[in-house]
């Protein structure tokens, strides 16, 4: 066997770093690179030509010439083409999926219905679309990695230790697919996935703090700390749809009991005996000024108003993000919680509203998935110049 030296571990270390100054820009050159790390020419010219042997970088034409003239530089950049990693959300009703090329751009997003299928059936759709997706994306290595996202607590050992909607039955995913497919598998909570996309497709480096909510059947967060996922001692930090507050008969049960879309949804039909009952049709009959629609969401705003101040107060962030289908049915509810909490906080929240925040799970999954298929993980990574 042979012995790992200092210098080996250098020249790995030296890799990733050269790999991921490639990644974070649309183009650069290997003199870019050698000053920016510090690092001799020729060290980043031999790391460079590993790479290219490898193909995960490409060359893109000449760039310009320095002041004193001279050799033009060749520009380079991360070659997308080298594979592709495929993306899971598990909601209730649908599981929704995105396949990516390695630079994170879309090859395809769709979704199909799981209502009421058990984790058995769900497997089978999900390895089905794996099946499919490997049969028919070109690129050189072919599928890197698989990443779900999942509506539950998710540890350290890549288990499920709490899911409110989906009996998984002590399924192992990652066992399961890494076995069958030979990737990495990485399976992490929905709202943190929401968070890593905020972090990595929408941010720049030197913001590191964040936290994003997700407003869906039930209510949970995402928390970047340091530009680092903060995922608490047993994967819960970010439970904040476990929040106590009081109902209307003063007593103390979850937020998410009241103001996750579902429980507006289930309270409007409960109060007029509707069945059949959507977010389009809660907002349409909110645009129209039913008494029992607009005692609902006014509840809505009040409480989401506070929680978003709580939460911005327990993490010292001055940025919120909220991802909520019934807010991007109904702008004008989320132009109201912005109104209050700008007055809980006199204007020191930064409150943004994700649009599409299906497709912003589906990205952070990408980003995550895309860490472990090039061994960045911890190392990080830019896909906000990437168009989507």
């Amino acid at each position: 066997m042979k012995t790992i030296t200092n210098k080996d571990l250098m020249r790995r270390a030296n890799s990733k770093l050269v790999l991921q100054e490639i990644f974070n820009n649309d183009y650069t050159t290997r003199a870019a690179i050698s000053r920016q790390l510090g690092l001799n020419k020729s060290t980043v010219s031999s790391i460079y030509d590993e790479l290219k042997e490898e193909q995960l970088v490409e060359e893109v034409g000449e760039g310009a010439a320095s002041h004193v003239g001279g050799r033009k530089p060749t520009n380079i950049r991360i070659y997308a083409n080298y594979g592709f990693t495929i993306n899971f959300d598990i909601s209730y009703h649908n599981l929704h999926f995105m396949a990516n090329y390695l630079d994170g751009s879309v090859i395809e997003q769709a979704e199909t219905t799981i209502y009421r299928k058990n984790i058995h059936e769900i497997l089978t759709i999900i390895e089905h679309q794996i099946d499919q997706y490997v049969d028919t994306v070109v690129s050189v290595k072919g599928l890197l990695g698989i990443c779900l996202s999942i509506h539950g607590i998710v540890n350290e050992q890549q288990e499920i230790t709490y899911s409110p909607f989906i009996d998984f039955e002590d399924v192992n995913l990652n066992e399961r697919l890494s076995a069958k497919y030979h990737v990495p598998v990485v399976l992490e909570n929905e709202s943190n996935l929401t968070a890593v996309y905020v972090r990595d497709f929408m941010m720049k480096f030197d913001s590191k703090n964040l936290v994003a909510i997700g407003i869906h059947k039930g209510i949970g967060s995402g928390v970047i700390i340091n530009n680092r996922l903060f995922r608490g001692f047993r994967g819960q930090a970010g439970e904040v749809g476990r929040t106590l507050t009081k109902n209307a008969q003063g007593q103390l049960t979850p937020i998410e009991q009241i103001c996750s879309e579902d429980a507006i949804i289930n309270r409007i039909s409960d109060e007029l005996g509707l069945t059949g009952l959507n977010r389009y049709k809660v907002v349409e009959m909110y645009r129209e000024h039913n008494q029992n629609v607009v005692a609902a969401i006014d509840e809505f705003i009040q409480e989401i108003s506070s929680l978003i101040y709580n939460s911005s107060m327990y993490f010292d962030t001055g940025a919120i993000y909220l991802g909520s289908p019934l807010m991007e049915a109904a702008p004008e509810i989320f132009d109201q919680v912005l109104i209050k909490v700008q007055q809980l906080s006199h204007s020191e929240i930064k409150l943004v509203r994700l649009t599409d925040s299906d497709k912003a799970t589906l990205l952070g999954a990408c980003s995550v998935i895309t860490h472990y298929a090039l061994d960045l993980v911890g190392y990080p990574l830019n896909f906000f110049k990437t168009k989507n």
